[in-house]
């Protein structure tokens, strides 16, 4: 029964104008799977970019439009771990090395096929998918958690810098949310990394540029320079391509303005771009403990700059949940009795030079509780250090009895 509701689910698409072909497969598999047909290739490829959950796309090689191959190819851009089948009554090499190498095809099957063979063939193609599935997510996972790693060492160099990505993730989360994006592991990412071309300028001219000091021309020149250093060092590794140019562009502004001169405009500029452009603006425009009307006030000043309806979204959702994250409760604590999964409410600095050691928003793992601790007992660090912990101490409870 379980394996049924989880068959239910998979969404499997058919190409060919064939009637026959059409009422064949809703024969056999509409009692488990979603079956969506289409005899032609914009009316698949539009219902695909829309529904990119397929598991599985049959093409047949003489598909109207723009044929079988291009349908395949195109959908591969779409939905790259949906796995493809070639249908064709066309037995030459040609049609065969098409498929395979220009469609990247997983299988070919002659027509007309067998009920037991195209049970078969479905049977396998979901096995593949369910593979590159669970391969995909590993990786995920595994680039995930190595970049949250680097992340963290770099916050130790360049504090200033990495101070804002704990608290904007959040953000960008609810707002991908709000907007219905469904992939948000690419956003996740490049919300971390945002500071990297921060990281690598001088700090004299960052601080000038924050507090809207004029710029010398060799100073803008370096500044206008950091998202393409950024670029540089991230679109050759495999997987971050995406991530790179997100960043790339999340300087430019909804209105065209920004950086680069000659990019994307409006709704053309990615949306996980967007999104980073308002909140990196947001985040400097609010106070210590998030943001606030003022810092809305401020943006809506320039608000040709940003998407309207990310900031209206932003406006809604981050005012409210900044009420609710005010009402949680806040524990004074010092180094020792710090947990992980705590959230620093104020930056913690040295206790002499007053020197940024880690930044509000960050949560805290055995990790970064033990740099803290080292920091402690090398340099001081203030305490105590005040948290968010979602689980209310005993005391506490007693202290509001």
């Amino acid at each position: 029964m379980e394996q049924t509701k989880k068959q239910a689910k998979e969404l499997i698409i058919v190409a060919d104008p064939d009637q026959k072909v059409q009422e064949g497969f809703k024969r056999l598999f509409s009692s488990h799977y979603r079956i969506q047909c289409f005899s032609e290739s914009d009316a698949g490829l539009r219902f695909i970019k829309d529904n990119p959950s397929a598991a599985v796309i049959f093409s047949c090689y003489n598909l109207p439009g723009r044929g079988g191959v291009a349908f395949l190819r195109a959908s591969e851009t779409i939905v790259p771990l949906a796995t493809r089948i070639m249908l064709t009554r066309e037995s030459s090499v040609e049609a065969v090395k098409k498929s395979l190498n220009e469609a990247h095809a997983f299988m070919f099957l002659d027509k007309p096929v067998k009920s037991t063979d195209l049970i078969s063939a479905l049977e396998t193609a979901l096995a593949h998918h369910t593979f590159m599935s669970k391969e995909r997510a590993l990786l995920e996972r595994t680039l995930s958690g190595s970049i949250k790693m680097l992340i963290d060492m770099l916050a130790v160099f360049h504090p200033d810098a990495f101070r804002r990505t704990a608290p904007m993730r959040k953000q960008a989360l609810m707002l991908a949310k709000a907007t219905s994006l469904r992939k948000t592991w690419e956003l996740e990412i490049a919300v971390m990394l945002s500071p990297l071309g921060e990281a690598l300028l001088p700090k004299e001219i960052i601080a000038k540029y924050r507090a809207a000091r004029s710029l010398t021309e060799q100073e803008r020149d370096v500044l206008n320079k950091s998202p393409d250093q950024t670029r540089e060092l991230l679109k050759n590794i495999p997987q971050l391509e995406k991530v790179s140019e997100y960043l790339y562009l999340s300087g430019r502004g909804f209105d065209g303005s920004g950086f680069p001169k000659d990019g994307p405009v409006g709704e053309d500029i990615p949306v996980a771009a967007r999104i980073i452009r308002l909140l990196t603006d947001l985040w400097y425009a609010s106070p210590e403990d998030g943001p606030d009307a003022a810092a809305f006030e401020a943006l809506a000043i320039n608000r040709q700059k940003y998407d309207p309806n990310l900031l209206h979204l932003a406006q809604h959702h981050l005012l409210g949940d900044i009420e609710e994250h005010r009402k949680k409760h806040i524990s004074h604590c010092y180094i020792n009795s710090l947990r992980p999964g705590d959230i620093l409410v104020d930056d913690v600095l040295t206790e002499g030079r007053h020197e940024l050691v880690l930044s509000r928003g960050h949560p805290l793992t055995l990790t970064t509780i033990r740099r803290l601790d080292h920091f402690n007992r090398t340099a001081g660090v203030r305490q105590p250090v005040r948290v968010i912990r979602h689980e209310v101490p005993a005391e506490a409870l007693a202290d509001t009895a």
